[in-house]
């Protein structure tokens, strides 16, 4: 059984709802006050991809590359991880009352958890070589390239 898209509106004001805990919580809150202040809203637009939604994140920001590089050297801990896990789930549950979507949601959550976390405790100069960039080249959103 497949479901819908969630709905854009939906996935913005859960990632207002995390956002909100995030910024008052004591052991990742420091890490997303130094975030761009449009951050829920990048969040959801790239959860919108992962679920069959609009693919206006790779237009506007770029792929998992852009990803990498911004969570690059952030020394995210697994208890950290974790919270920001929990935390999302909690404004995931707030959200949604479809159960198949909070299923999936949840086995997202897991796992591309996991995965940033890996990246953000790897050398600077390991990310840049994955992503395909020179030693202290940056990384712009696609929106924002050839300006």
């Amino acid at each position: 059984m497949t479901t819908a898209p969630p709905n854009p509106e939906k996935l913005l004001a859960m990632t207002t709802r995390f956002y909100a805990a995030a910024l008052g919580d004591d052991l990742i809150g420091a890490m997303f006050s130094k975030a761009a202040t449009d951050h829920a809203a990048h969040l959801a637009s790239w959860l919108s991809i992962a679920f069959g939604g609009s693919r206006n994140y790779l237009l506007e920001r770029g792929d998992l590359s852009f990803i990498m590089y911004k969570h690059m050297e952030l020394k995210i801990t697994e208890a950290q991880r974790a919270r920001w896990a929990r935390l999302m789930m909690d404004a995931a549950a707030d959200t949604f009352a479809d159960e198949t979507f909070l299923r999936l949601y949840a086995r997202f959550v897991h796992s591309i958890t996991h995965g940033v976390r890996e990246v953000s405790n790897l050398e600077s100069d390991e990310v840049r070589r994955m992503i395909g960039l020179a030693p202290g080249e940056n990384m712009r959103p696609l929106s924002e390239q050839d300006q």
